[in-house]
């Protein structure tokens, strides 16, 4: 018995030197060529199939980063303001109906400036704008989303019971293949 092993090994060493491999069990085959060629075809239409979606989910998340950044300024100028007294200088009318007030975010320095000069670029513009109103003065009459009779400027302060503080924000980023920037408008009452 040793002997058959012994000559079953020596004949599996020549064959090895020869340079051709043991022959595998039919089972144990690999692919050919052809084989990985469909699955790879295969896989590159699954793939391109999918694609769509990534670039959407971008296209999306970056959308919904500019809404929540222009809703965060939006809401922080809107708590500032209507946290202020009735008379601060900050929610006065000056000449007018209406003081509106435009400030950049900008990208050199991080902070709200009244102007932005090359080379810094305005990431973000936020226009305030601040209405008096009388009593009876708040009706839309002509249905144009904007309140009716707002006071002028020279009325006097006892006619004065609410103020209009709108506040919109909105980005600085053009169009482009991940869509154009986003702008929201946030508008709350303060009552004397």
């Amino acid at each position: 018995m040793a002997m058959e092993h012994q000559h079953d090994l020596l004949a599996r060493a020549s064959r090895l030197e020869a340079g051709g491999l043991p022959p595998r069990p039919r089972g144990r085959q690999g692919f050919s060529l052809i084989e990985v060629l469909i699955a790879s075809a295969i896989f590159l239409i699954v793939a391109l199939g999918i694609v769509p979606f990534f670039t959407q989910a971008i296209v999306n998340n970056r959308a919904g980063a500019d809404f929540t950044q222009s809703t965060n300024y939006a809401k922080s100028e809107i708590e500032r303001l209507y946290s202020l007294p009735f008379s601060s200088p900050d929610l006065q009318v000056t000449t007018g109906t209406s003081a509106v007030t435009v400030q950049y975010y900008s990208q050199a320095t991080h902070t709200w400036v009244p102007t932005v000069t090359s080379p810094d670029v305005a990431l973000w513009t936020r226009t305030v704008t601040i209405r008096n109103f009388g009593r009876g003065g708040m009706i839309d009459v002509d249905h144009d989303g904007k309140l009716d009779g707002p006071l002028d400027a020279g009325a006097p302060v006892a006619n004065v019971h609410a103020k209009q503080i709108e506040v919109r924000v909105q980005s600085g980023r053009a169009g482009g293949p991940l869509g154009g920037g986003k702008q929201i408008t946030l508008s709350v009452f303060k009552a004397f």
